[in-house]
């Protein structure tokens, strides 16, 4: 996830496991509400969530941006010289 000016946090004790992350990924890079085409999964396992990034993620931030019990975060990186 180096191609972007943000990095992506995981605090995955936050996650509801809701899946907004992968509607809004999915639906970003393909058009489509689906969130086994995203580029970030999330497994669900009881009260546990485990969240993944593909090797495709560049770490643009939509997930973040749509994650509202901030599971997910993002911070613009710092400009190298």
């Amino acid at each position: 996830m180096s191609k972007s000016k943000y990095d992506v946090q995981v605090n995955p004790d936050l996650c509801t496991g809701c899946l907004r992350c992968g509607l809004a990924c999915s639906e970003l890079y393909t058009g489509a509400f689906n969130p086994l085409l995203a580029r970030i999964h999330v497994k669900v396992s009881g009260a546990t969530c485990e969240i993944l990034f593909t090797e495709e993620c560049n770490a643009c931030g939509v997930c973040a941006d749509n994650c509202f019990f901030e599971a997910l975060t993002k911070t613009r990186k710092e400009a190298q010289a």
